[in-house]
């Protein structure tokens, strides 16, 4: 991790001496491997920041980041150098619409749009850690003041980013516990949100199952889901998602 990309608001207090606040460029990574073993066992290979870059301006996906509620999933997240991309590419959008009254909403719509799987630990660690530095950076730029972890709005984060960033294996459709991989369906109830529980197992047809394309990630998240695959929740207000 570099200096620019340190975790500012896992579990510590964030302490700044500057009086502003600026919107901070995703840093850059240059390793694109950790090990060779790790390639050979996992076959990991990160990809670079420019092509991320290059895949993500393209003229559709473009159109789908200036939508609040358009879905991102990424079948093998790795440290998140799509998922921290398109978060803040998505949050520039939030920036330019939004108010100091209507930003904190649409961040988490933004926030709520973008899923994950990934089977190394260390690696959803840092993702996570990641999105949760460009969301915070973000809201500081906008707001032009800290976000304490004691807020709605930070715990409402982290609460969204630990269910929809997840640890599994998309090819089995379950994480190091033996259990299927759940995500939640995150639907607008009026000025509320309705948090459904679902499995990635769910996505799929049976067809799918054995199809070898079916975990490309060019699916669309919520079309295929069984009525009896979804937990329902109560309609809550968005800040305070993270009580369930």
């Amino acid at each position: 991790m570099s200096k620019e990309e340190i975790s500012l608001f896992d579990e510590q207090q964030f302490e700044t001496t500057s009086k502003k606040f600026e919107l901070k460029t995703v840093a850059e990574d240059d390793n694109l491997i950790k090990s060779k073993e790790r390639v050979q066992h996992h076959g990991e290979v990160f990809t670079p920041k420019w092509m991320v870059r290059k895949m993500l301006a393209e003229p559709a996906i473009q159109e789908k980041l200036r939508d609040l509620h358009a879905t991102f999933f990424e079948p093998s997240a790795g440290e998140g150098a799509f998922l921290k991309e398109i978060l803040h590419q998505k949050l520039n959008y939030v920036d330019r619409i939004s108010n100091k009254t209507t930003w904190k909403n649409n961040a988490l719509w933004t926030l709520m749009s973008i899923y994950a799987i990934e089977l190394l630990e260390d690696n959803l660690i840092k993702a996570k850690r990641s999105m949760m530095d460009v969301f915070i950076n973000h809201y500081q730029a906008f707001m032009q003041k800290e976000l304490s972890r004691n807020t709605d709005l930070y715990k409402s984060a982290k609460y969204v980013i630990s269910v929809n960033i997840v640890q599994g294996n998309t090819l089995t459709f379950k994480n190091s516990a033996g259990k299927l991989i759940e995500f939640r369906e995150w639907i607008p109830s009026g000025n509320k949100v309705k948090q459904n529980t679902f499995t990635y197992k769910s996505l799929f047809n049976n067809d799918d199952i054995d199809d070898i394309d079916a975990n490309d990630g060019q699916l669309s998240l919520f079309g295929d889901i069984e009525d009896a695959d979804i937990k329902a929740s109560k309609p809550v207000q968005l800040t305070k998602v993270y009580e369930g």
